[in-house]
């Protein structure tokens, strides 16, 4: 899932990146800087983090180690994964039950 998330260096969570930088620079400003990293990263073949760090419109009010959780889709992740953990235990227990059942 990891792989498939960093297919898109970054730029499947710009929408999130826009609302995390909106209390640094207002919410419009946030939109056109985010657009134009977005922008930046398909032209160049950058990741979305390094298109935000090379702008001074950023880095002068959040450092890389922001920008890079920021960028990070590990964190939208939400419940996905304790969701499969629970998918995987009740399969898990059905097919023990059924083992036991017909063992």
């Amino acid at each position: 899932m990891a792989k498939n998330l960093d297919i898109s260096r970054g730029l499947i969570v710009a929408e999130a990146v826009m609302m995390g930088l909106a209390p640094q620079m207002g919410r419009q400003e946030a939109h056109d800087v985010v657009y134009d990293a977005c922008r930046l990263a398909n032209e160049k073949g950058m990741t979305l983090a390094d298109a935000l760090s090379a702008d001074p419109l950023v880095s002068a009010r959040i450092d890389r180690a922001t920008i890079d959780r920021l960028t990070s889709p590990r964190n939208y992740l939400g419940l996905a994964p304790e969701m499969v953990d629970r998918v995987l235990a009740a399969e898990a227990l059905r097919r023990g039950l059924l083992f036991l059942q017909w063992g």
